[in-house]
């Protein structure tokens, strides 16, 4: 299926701005194959975002390689004319195609979240007198991310780190009053589960960041969230996972500014009295 086929089969399926989008490529490609998204967008009526957001529903890595689809199209329909003159690429549009594709990501994102679920996240992250973060193999400098921040305005915090003997020392830690905070978002592996079936059965609450819905996690979790992926990048996970993240900490604080921004003041005076 060629990709003017492909825009027609899914233009129900777009947002209303999106067909806008489609109507102009199906109606003009030739002019789509020879502008930038920003022109295409000001001609359409449109923002440059929005063009980009299309691309990324046609499950397209972008607007370049919209572009090179409908090129091959004309190339084989023996069209090759301008239609208009070209207007010279001024600036590289690359970072405009990453940063809108990251933006995307986060709202696809947000979509799979459950608005009750983070409320009871946030507030448990709040009134739990332990907080454990644990993320093993490619999921550790978010969870290690994870912990820096919320070290800044609480007290016990600790990262589980991917050893035997620490593992069982926190685990022997856990209790009630202990949340453990999950973050998975690369290949689950077995010792992840077991930690995490170790908790639950010492009535901590367990909350569960993962790539997917389906995640064994849910079994043991109290609340999992997953994050969108587009083709299955794990640089655009990361912007979504760091995304939910602080978001997660920003309900927290929510539950009470004035006490979390006293710990961060009086952790700052601390610090400045040390010379390094």
């Amino acid at each position: 299926m060629n990709i003017l086929e492909n825009i027609k089969k899914r233009f129900i399926r777009l947002s209303r701005g999106q067909r806008k989008v489609a109507q102009f490529v199906i109606d003009n490609p030739t002019l789509v194959a020879n502008h930038i998204a920003s022109e295409v967008g000001q001609l359409i009526g449109v923002s440059e975002s929005t063009v980009i957001r299309f691309c990324y529903a046609m499950e397209l890595n972008g607007y370049n390689e919209l572009q090179e689809e409908i090129k091959k199209e004309l190339v084989q329909d023996g069209n090759t004319e301008s239609g208009s003159e070209v207007i010279p690429k001024k600036i590289d549009n690359t970072i405009n195609e990453l940063m809108n594709r990251d933006v995307t990501n986060i709202l696809n994102t947000l979509e799979l979240i459950d608005p009750h679920l983070f409320a009871k996240t946030t507030k448990c992250l709040h009134e739990s007198e332990f907080v454990y973060i644990l993320g093993f193999r490619q999921s550790a400098p978010s969870a290690t991310y994870m912990t820096s921040i919320l070290k800044n305005y609480r007290k016990h915090v600790k990262q589980i780190q991917h050893d035997m003997e620490d593992i069982v020392q926190q685990l022997s830690n856990i209790d009630s009053k202990s949340l453990l905070i999950i973050i998975g978002v690369d290949h689950l592996f077995e010792d992840v589960l077991t930690v995490a079936k170790l908790a639950k059965n010492k009535n901590a609450k367990v909350v569960s960041i993962t790539n997917s819905t389906l995640s064994s996690l849910r079994d043991y979790s109290n609340a999992l969230f997953a994050i969108h992926q587009h083709k299955q990048n794990s640089l655009e996970t990361n912007v979504s996972l760091f995304s939910l993240i602080n978001a997660m900490i920003e309900g927290m604080i929510a539950q009470n500014r004035r006490q979390y921004n006293d710990f961060q003041k009086t952790n700052e005076q601390i610090e400045s009295s040390f010379t390094y």
